[in-house]
């Protein structure tokens, strides 16, 4: 089934739950909450079919090389994987630690103004275009570490802590009285009962740091500015190095991929890659946050 029929199915099916909502509020309910769902499986289906050429072709030299050229023919995402897992692992702590911080700083130092001026702050981070990160990136960061790995990581680190810190602000407020009352009543410091209410909520702290990997592993505009855009770069720890990204190189190479018969085929298993590892950490991430 082609992208243009999914495409219609879902516009047909949008029509009808719509016509029972206003008709049979019930069943309109049923078929309108079934829509997310079936909008992400047409999603998915359609990426597989149009990544099943490169699949074919390349087998699993597809995910073990890192080879990335139009003449030859010849595409492998691995440097665009290692560059996805190397840019989250550097600056997922960096965004855990500043979130954290934050969290206690807010509730547990700041005065009531101050508190509440911050997280207005920090929750209007959240909304600005991550194009101005990314010319930010470019006008300023850049002049100091040329365009790689690292620039990306530290880029990506700022993008995600205002989603940490929202969630783990949050968490640390709910901390019930009482318990901060025992743990300052047997002579804890701040920094002992910060501790404390941390692994009280450590169910809000795994959530947030998961809501930030999937935000950070699903950016494509800032990254792209800094990481360098080399697809070639293969799997190296020289964080100065030029490489991108899964999501970097769906953006960089898209333009060109109709010039060849297996480059969009190949993006579209990248993007297949990045649609289930979107899914599968927001998910963890939802768990985590409304575990008991």
């Amino acid at each position: 089934m082609t992208a243009e029929a999914l495409i219609l199915l879902f516009f047909l099916y949008a029509a009808s739950a719509l016509f029972l909502f206003f008709t049979r509020l019930r069943a309109g309910l049923r078929l309108l909450a079934l829509a997310v769902p079936a909008v992400v499986a047409a999603m998915v289906a359609v990426f597989l079919a149009g990544a099943l050429p490169a699949l074919s072709r390349e087998g699993l030299s597809l995910f073990t090389s890192s080879l990335w050229s139009s003449n030859d023919e010849r595409y492998g995402l691995l440097g665009a994987l290692w560059g996805t897992f190397i840019t989250t692992a550097v600056a997922l702590p960096l965004a855990a630690a500043m979130a954290v911080s934050f969290a206690v700083f807010v509730n547990d130092i700041a005065p009531a103004g101050l508190r509440r001026g911050l997280s207005a702050f920090m929750d209007l981070t959240a909304a600005v275009p991550t194009v101005v990160y990314g010319l930010w990136g470019v006008a300023f960061l850049t002049k100091f570490i040329p365009p790689s790995l690292l620039a990306a990581s530290l880029l990506l680190a700022a993008i995600i802590t205002p989603y940490a810190a929202a969630v783990i602000r949050e968490g640390y407020a709910s901390v019930p009285r009482e318990i901060a009352e025992a743990i300052y009543s047997l002579g804890a410091t701040k920094f002992e009962a910060a501790l404390v209410k941390l692994r009280y909520i450590r169910n809000y702290v795994l959530g947030g740091v998961f809501l930030a990997l999937g935000r950070a592993v699903g950016e494509t505009v800032a990254v792209s500015m800094v990481v360098g855009g080399n697809p070639s770069s293969g799997v190296t720890l020289n964080l100065l190095s030029s490489g991108v990204t899964i999501s970097s190189l769906i953006a960089l190479q898209m333009p060109y991929a109709d010039a060849t018969a297996y480059m969009k085929p190949a993006l579209m298993a990248a993007a297949l890659l990045l649609a289930v590892a979107g899914l599968a950490i927001n998910a963890a991430a939802v768990y985590l946050l409304f575990k008991k």
